[in-house]
């Protein structure tokens, strides 16, 4: 009976069905889409900030330096730390600023520096900011006096902040200037951003002579756009859902219309209508689970491009079946609850009437 009735339908119905699998093979690959970016758009939003510097800062309480300890302990708590040491030259007239880092340490969360050359540095090479630059007639190639030695510059950084008017050099280099031994002027942190009070309560504790701060703008902002986006998100895909639901209600709707004959039929047969709703909700179950399939195909693609024109990278189609499955459940429920609300018509249609031929 199951099959002669689905077989009846794809036959005499075809445009209403297809109108019915498109609707749910659209909504599967938006959802698709939208449950691939949902479940990564927080891990990828914080790859994205974590270019954008730190968001915990430890400075000295009390005197001119903090113990070059905390970068480990910091990273022991799973977060990145780069310590910075900042000195001046006294054989140049003005003096130079010039700061110490980690070219490797710094390097995630210094990815907004332009730069022309390179900012690998080594014993006797340094990167010069534009304005030092500006202000000095510097050139990659060229050298800087430093008190002990030359170095060459071997890069130039544009931030638009402090580094523009300094002189960065290996942090070996600037803790022989300085004449400082296991110490930073400055450790950048960045914690996970749901971990962020943390890493930065635990800091504070281990080493007391710092005074460990949240930097607020970038921990907060972090924090809002990723929630927001999530919210945007989920907002989104229920309207999907709702659109959906309302196209695949209407067209079983006037399926069960056009097929009260039929209805009718069944009815005076003796079946009754709680059976004959399960042959719509069957049929329309079918109907979701095709379109699962082709729009988890096509969303798979869908997400790979997007992934790759908003983060960057390279083209990547990458299949959760936890997402297939939640894509299908998804599915399934929109065309039960809409074809549950089209068969409810099934109730009002009267065998005598419909036998009468009215």
């Amino acid at each position: 009976m199951f099959l002669t009735f689905v077989i009846g339908a794809l036959r005499f119905r075809k445009q209403r069905l297809m109108l019915s699998f498109a609707a749910l093979a659209i909504a599967a690959a938006l959802a698709t889409v939208l449950f691939g970016i949902y479940g990564t758009v927080e891990r990828r939003m914080r790859e994205e900030f974590r270019g954008y510097g730190a968001n915990i800062a430890a400075v000295p309480l009390n005197g001119k330096t903090v113990p070059l300890a905390l970068v480990s302990a910091a990273e022991k708590l799973g977060a990145t730390a780069a310590p910075f040491l900042i000195t001046s030259t006294h054989s140049n007239n003005p003096p130079i600023l010039v700061v110490g880092f980690d070219p490797a340490k710094s390097q995630s969360m210094t990815s907004y520096w332009h730069m022309e050359g390179s900012r690998d540095v080594a014993a006797g090479e340094c990167i010069a900011g534009t304005s030092l630059r500006d202000r000095m007639h510097l050139s990659i190639g060229g050298s800087v006096k430093l008190d002990s030695a030359a170095c060459t510059v071997k890069g130039i950084v544009s931030t638009g902040g402090d580094e523009d008017g300094e002189l960065l050099v290996p942090f070996e280099t600037a803790a022989a200037l300085a004449g400082i031994h296991d110490a930073a002027s400055i450790v950048e942190v960045r914690a996970p951003g749901e971990q962020v009070e943390m890493v930065r309560a635990e800091i504070a504790r281990q080493f007391p002579v710092a005074d460990v701060r949240t930097m607020r703008a970038v921990a907060e902002t972090e924090q809002n756009v990723v929630l927001k986006i999530r919210a945007s998100l989920a907002l989104l895909t229920l309207l999907i859902l709702t659109i959906t639901t309302l196209c695949v209600t209407s067209n079983f709707s006037e399926m069960v219309i056009e097929r009260s004959k039929e209805i009718g039929i069944l009815k005076a047969l003796g079946g009754v209508e709680r059976r004959i709703a399960t042959l719509f909700v069957s049929e329309s179950a079918f109907l979701a689970f095709a379109a699962t399939i082709t729009g988890y195909a096509v969303g798979l693609l869908a997400a790979a491009g997007i992934g790759r024109e908003v983060f960057g990278g390279v083209f990547h189609v990458q299949a959760d079946w936890l997402v297939f499955v939640g894509v299908a459940g998804v599915m399934l429920a929109v065309a039960a609850v809409a074809t549950g609300i089209a068969a409810s018509r099934i109730w009002s249609v009267e065998p005598a009437v419909i036998l009468r031929g009215e």
